[in-house]
């Protein structure tokens, strides 16, 4: 009997036993996952900066009627090129004609009517010499000969108006540029509060396109650019477009458009309404390629020794922004929300602002990762 209580016992212990050591490595903590962080430090890249841009020729004239009356002549076809003083339309001349006929009448009967009282008062002078007439006759036939070369003089001008607005039947083209009809043809009602057409010189064409505030002072800070009385200018004084590299367009369909551009207006105030400043570059368009009103991407190429960079397998996307993972002190990582430039060949993001030099990041496995998260 006792030996039977021994052996009990003893299976007793070696069941506990087995079931602590495998209590032991259910509880155990599962090690956790690596992830490869990078300690970010200035460094030497070329780069690209880019803009949306829109484009416009450097010269564009809406052209008014100065008068009004039905479109007789419509002499262009949209999008074609025209030379300066080149007929574009003519309105309806017969209302003007009969304005010119009726001015010239005027001024002819004003005329005889002047020579009339000029003769009166030459007559009434020397009888008042021989003091037949009163000094009275004689200065009221002096004031009717005055005021009948007044006469004339009206009739005069607004014979001149009328011929001037019967020249203005004949529209013409103020420049030489590519014409763009603003909608009037053939019997339609010109009238001056709406232009007839646009023409725009495209033998250069100006990229109008905007930047914020940091990317101002980041250029400012780059080509070592000053504000003066005559507005941007470069280190030494000189034009803002001998200051700064040359400029590229992208077009729509992806290609590059193969002449470079000058920056030639850059803004130094800030506009409260968007935090942005209003640039303008211009590009040489000798064979018409790029045409008004056309979309593009203006692209500025920067070389700097200053710049953070991060793997984009660091990012984690946010809509339009981008997120990194920076890990504190304690070993855990917060989300931070950067502004980034994306490099040349699509490997790298560099940061305009959000991270600064020392900060370490998470460059493999941030979608993994969530605030406060431990992974250290």
């Amino acid at each position: 009997m006792k030996k039977t209580h021994l052996i009990i016992c003893f299976a007793i212990m070696i069941i506990a036993g087995f079931c602590m050591s495998c209590g032991k490595g259910k509880n155990a903590e599962t090690p956790q996952a690596k992830f490869e962080t990078k300690v970010l430090k200035l460094e030497s890249r070329t780069y690209n900066m880019t803009f949306p841009a829109t484009l416009e020729g450097t010269s564009e004239v809406k052209v008014y009627p100065q008068v009004e009356g039905i479109v007789k002549v419509k002499n262009f076809i949209n999008g074609t090129k025209v030379t300066k003083g080149q007929t574009l339309y003519i309105i309806d001349p017969t209302e003007y004609r009969l304005n010119v006929q009726s001015a010239e009448a005027n001024l002819s009967a004003a005329k005889a009517q002047m020579e009339t009282t000029k003769l009166q008062y030459e007559s009434n002078k020397e009888l008042y010499n021989k003091k037949v007439i009163s000094d009275y006759v004689l200065k009221t036939s002096l004031n009717s000969y005055n005021s009948a070369k007044a006469s004339v003089l009206q009739a005069e001008a607004q014979l001149n108006i009328a011929r001037t607005n019967l020249g203005y039947c004949t529209v013409t083209s103020p420049l030489t540029g590519v014409v763009d009809g603003n909608g009037f043809d053939v019997g339609d009602l010109a009238n001056r509060g709406n232009y007839l057409c646009q023409v725009s010189d495209n033998s250069d064409m100006d990229a109008k396109f905007s930047f914020t505030e940091s990317q101002l002072l980041e250029l400012i800070k780059q080509f070592k650019l000053k504000v003066t009385s005559r507005g941007m200018e470069g280190p030494k004084g000189q034009f803002i477009g001998d200051a700064m590299p040359a400029l590229k367009l992208q077009l729509k369909d992806g290609s590059t458009y193969p002449m470079d551009g000058k920056m030639t207006k850059m803004d130094a105030i800030v506009q409260k309404s968007t935090g942005t400043v209003t640039c303008t570059g211009s590009f040489p368009n000798p064979n018409g390629e790029i045409r008004s009103g056309m979309s593009a991407t203006l692209v500025i190429p920067i070389s700097s020794d200053s710049v953070l960079c991060v793997p984009q397998t660091a990012a984690v996307r946010l809509q339009d922004q981008m997120m990194f993972y920076r890990v504190k002190s304690d070993g855990t990582v917060e989300g931070i929300i950067c502004h980034v430039i994306p490099s040349n060949d699509g490997t790298e993001y560099y940061i305009e602002d959000g991270l600064k030099v020392g900060d370490e990041v998470v460059v493999n496995g941030a979608r993994k990762l969530s605030n406060g998260m431990k992974i250290r």
